[in-house]
């Protein structure tokens, strides 16, 4: 099978290994799309991932520099244990099963948390079987797809809210469509590319505004919602300086819902003035956890079942902005990395993979 394989920050090949055994509590399936994470993703392509030199410690939460073992050098592979990071999107078709496995047959279509690869082997609870109707294009969204759900339930949107959804990303653009399914009446959205604010706008967004052509988001916000303020801000770029700005958007007393990885020091962030004198919060949303108040209802099962459900209510065909095969997948990385601003998503295909239907 086909594997992809980091030489060196931004060097990233395609390599040729024999496939694994399957157990019998796995299924191996041909990988049909995948997603390529703008975020994570991009941060091991450029080298700078966190995770690589820093580790939570899972008794009490703090984070700390990893030991010599647990750094990770390379080259490094898709398919060796514990390699979460290089695709976790993938949508294949089963070709094989576990002689335990009898919730998945071969020929079903489904998605898995697995790398860009042209084959994957995962545990047989660990993969959803996908409904007829939903296609692979649909179903590259669903890691992202929960990652957004739970931020809108920890964002707790009310029937006739105002929300500003900062940065359309893949991310961002899910946000702006789930704010509106949740009762918002204005959805805001912000973000420096065309593209992405003309995308938001066709699919559904009230307004959108791009920093570099106005002067002032926050006091436009002020004009649409009667000098008050946004009743929520959604912050998905990870960007310090959009964190700023959602704190100047913000309503006094109101959240900002924060979505993004924030690296290094923050040094753009100015938490006195605005943040000091409107009683502003900011809310972490990390997928790893919900809303304990809202917590005892919302399983695992609940919320994979109700992202099925939304990946056929939400307009997501024209996210999929670029699509390279894998044995291409280094051109993916460099445009998104060099040029992103025509992209919303990159998908990896694998029509050019031997076997591949």
């Amino acid at each position: 099978m086909k594997i992809t394989k980091y030489m060196a920050p931004r060097t990233l090949i395609v390599e040729d290994v024999d496939s694994a055994l399957l157990k019998p509590n796995e299924v191996r399936a041909q990988s049909i799309l995948s997603a390529v994470s703008h975020g994570s993703e991009m941060n091991v392509y450029r080298g700078i991932a966190p995770f690589f030199r820093r580790k939570q410690d899972p008794e009490f939460r703090l984070f700390e520099d990893a030991g010599e073992e647990e750094t990770w050098q390379y080259p490094i592979r898709s398919c060796d244990p514990g390699v979460w990071y290089m695709g976790y999107s993938n949508v294949g078709r089963v070709i094989e099963v576990g002689q335990e496995v009898t919730s998945i047959q071969v020929g079903d279509i489904i998605y898995a948390h697995a790398p860009h690869q042209s084959h994957i082997i995962k545990p047989a609870d660990e993969v959803v079987k996908l409904p007829d109707q939903i296609k692979p294009e649909q179903a590259i969204f669903f890691t992202n797809l929960m990652t957004t759900y739970n931020g809108i339930l920890d964002s707790s949107i009310k029937l006739g809210d105002t929300v500003v959804v900062m940065g359309l990303g893949v991310l961002g653009q899910m946000l702006a469509q789930m704010a509106k399914l949740s009762g918002a009446f204005q959805v805001i959205g912000v973000d420096l590319f065309e593209r992405r604010l003309k995308t938001a706008k066709a699919n559904g967004a009230d307004y959108v505004f791009n920093p570099q052509t106005t002067a002032d988001i926050a006091k436009e916000v002020r004009k649409l919602t009667n000098g008050k303020g946004a009743d929520l801000v959604i912050e998905a770029t990870g960007n310090q300086k959009s964190l700023k700005e959602a704190i100047r958007i913000a309503a006094p007393d109101t959240t900002i819902t924060a979505l993004g990885w924030y690296q290094g020091a923050c040094t753009a962030l100015d938490l006195s003035e605005e943040f000091h004198h409107n009683r502003v919060t900011i809310r972490s949303s990390q997928t790893g956890g919900i809303n304990p108040s809202i917590r005892h209802m919302y399983s695992d099962e609940r919320k994979v079942r109700h992202c099925l459900q939304l990946l056929e209510k939400l307009k997501l065909e024209n996210l999929v902005t670029h699509r390279y095969d894998l044995e291409d997948i280094q051109s993916a990385y460099e445009q998104i990395d060099q040029d992103p601003s025509e992209i919303i998503q990159v998908a990896i295909t694998y029509d050019r993979v031997e076997g591949a239907e």
